[in-house]
């Protein structure tokens, strides 16, 4: 069974609605790493749009260690599908044996991490509001740290993390993922006939890179196990497919 503490204040999760949430039409398709929805329950936002047996209202908690993963099932063996930092907010729709499944304020990104890791909001500093930073230098100053698939910049950082914390130290929210990032409705894509500039995103299949110029990238390399600085051109080469996309957000 669900334990129903998550969404409480009269217990949603168990509490049966009337018909007011009954769905308007068709159930369109949506993405599964931002619905947040699953065969038992769904959150309350989607009723009258996703059906699902019971919604719940979330229960805003805080991250209260240093960084915690956020995997795709319970259980510490789980692939790692993104990380949360210190203060971040969770937005907790069930707990199950000590896990909590929910999904990060920030971005909406679906997962579960461990209840140990999370407190009362009221006792964890929200992180620092953005500073307008200037991402491109703050990219610049991950150099060398370890590669990690689903890292934020707590055990390691992957390469749509890279991009995803840098630009929100300049007050940029970019979704999670390399190919959400590339459909944003953030900025603007590039024409193939614009010249890159500081500050663009570079697109391959499943990678994404910040330009440092039209010639440098910087990128959270899988191949190099690490942040790296390198020309585009050997990028490109390494990967062993054309640029799909180019999007330019400052």
């Amino acid at each position: 069974m669900n334990d129903t503490t998550a969404g409480t204040g009269g217990s949603p999760a168990t509490r049966p609605y009337a018909g007011q949430y009954m769905l308007s039409g068709p159930a369109k398709v949506r993405d599964p790493r931002v619905t947040p929805i699953r065969g038992d329950l769904g959150d309350i936002a989607l009723a009258g749009k996703l059906f699902a047996p019971h919604y719940v209202v979330p229960m805003e908690r805080a991250v209260a260690v240093d960084h915690i993963a956020l995997r795709k099932a319970k259980g510490d063996g789980a692939e790692q599908v993104s990380e949360l930092l210190r203060g971040e907010r969770f937005c907790l729709l069930d707990i199950a044996g000590g896990w909590g499944w929910g999904y990060g304020k920030h971005d909406h990104y679906l997962g579960y991490l461990p209840m140990e890791a999370l407190a009362d909001p009221a006792d964890v500093p929200a992180p620092a509001a953005p500073d307008h930073a200037d991402p491109v230098a703050l990219a610049e100053a991950l150099a060398s740290t370890p590669y990690v698939w689903g890292g934020r910049g707590g055990a390691g950082i992957d390469c749509s993390g890279l991009v995803q914390t840098v630009f929100a130290r300049a007050g940029i929210v970019l979704p999670r993922d390399s190919d959400q990032q590339r459909d944003a409705d953030v900025g603007r894509l590039l024409d193939d006939s614009e010249p890159g500039q500081r500050g663009d995103l570079v697109f391959l299949p499943g990678h994404v890179g910040i330009l440092k110029d039209a010639d440098t990238v910087i990128h959270a390399s899988q191949d190099l196990a690490r942040v790296a600085i390198e020309p585009l051109a050997d990028m490109v080469a390494r990967k062993g497919t054309a640029i799909t996309a180019r999007r330019r957000v400052l």
